[in-house]
């Protein structure tokens, strides 16, 4: 479905950020992609989304070569970045109202189907009950629960993930990384996630890609077995450490020599 095509990107400061970054992510699948910091797997999903364009290489989505923004990848940040002064209906209602502002325009009636498109997304994601809430009545897993409403209120195929739970504690962590498994599989999303926690990547994904040290490229990949649903009681199964094991034997080989 979705094919980075060896690709390389280097800054106008002359960083190297990737070189010859090759993936592909089969309709449905979840894959996440660990490394050390700076490898470059922030600058991968902004090209993944249109935001940014590499030096070299080409990302086709089911054969059409992203080159801009498109409604088709949602994404979600390690940020919430909630407008405080919109509630948690209208933080997720706001990608409609920004795709359907053309037909507002000439509409005074808006658009008939946000209310009933928002409400079963609100439950599936745990925050039915705080529909009215501000931002700043929410705690920050609510926020991200929030913004990944928000990223999927457009039923975009394909969702990026850049480290969404990094800023949340262990608990609070564990909690959003179960509910987005179920989420994320209920809804047929195929998502992009890197992350820095080799554990988070194995239980949340069907595939572990793992990268080397800036420039970022492909040192091998993982794939991940475990039944789903998936729940944290996996932790302690001999399966789920061995595949944790494989992935961090995988970034080892990655250490710069010193």
């Amino acid at each position: 479905m979705l094919f980075a095509d060896r690709i390389s990107h280097t800054y106008p400061n002359g960083v190297q950020a990737l070189r010859e970054f090759s993936l592909q992510v089969a309709r449905g699948q979840f894959v996440a992609i660990v490394g050390p910091s700076g490898c470059g797997k922030s600058t991968l999903l902004r090209i993944i989304a249109g935001l940014l364009q590499p030096s070299a290489g080409a990302v086709w989505l089911d054969g059409a070569r992203i080159t801009q923004p498109s409604p088709r990848i949602g994404l979600m940040f390690q940020d919430a970045a909630l407008l405080p002064w919109r509630t948690v209906e209208q933080n997720i209602r706001l990608p409609l109202e920004l795709g359907s502002k053309a037909s507002r325009q000439s509409s005074h009636h808006g658009h008939p189907s946000l209310a009933s498109s928002i409400a079963p997304l609100i439950q599936l994601v745990g925050l039915s009950g705080f529909e009215r809430a501000y931002p700043r009545e929410l705690s920050g897993g609510m926020a991200q629960r929030v913004a990944l409403a928000r990223a999927l209120i457009t039923q975009p195929p394909v969702l990026l993930l850049d480290e969404p739970f990094g800023a949340l504690d262990a608990m609070t962590r564990e909690n959003l990384t179960a509910s987005v498994e179920s989420i994320l599989r209920a809804t047929g999303t195929t998502a992009i996630m890197v992350t820095h926690s080799i554990t988070e990547a194995v239980f949340l994904a069907d595939q572990v890609v793992v990268c080397s040290p800036r420039p970022g490229s492909v040192v091998g990949s993982v794939p991940i077995t475990l039944p789903r649903p998936r729940t944290w009681a996996m932790e302690s199964w001999p399966e789920f450490g061995a595949l944790v094991g494989r992935a961090r034997e995988l970034l080892g080989r990655t250490a710069p020599v010193v």
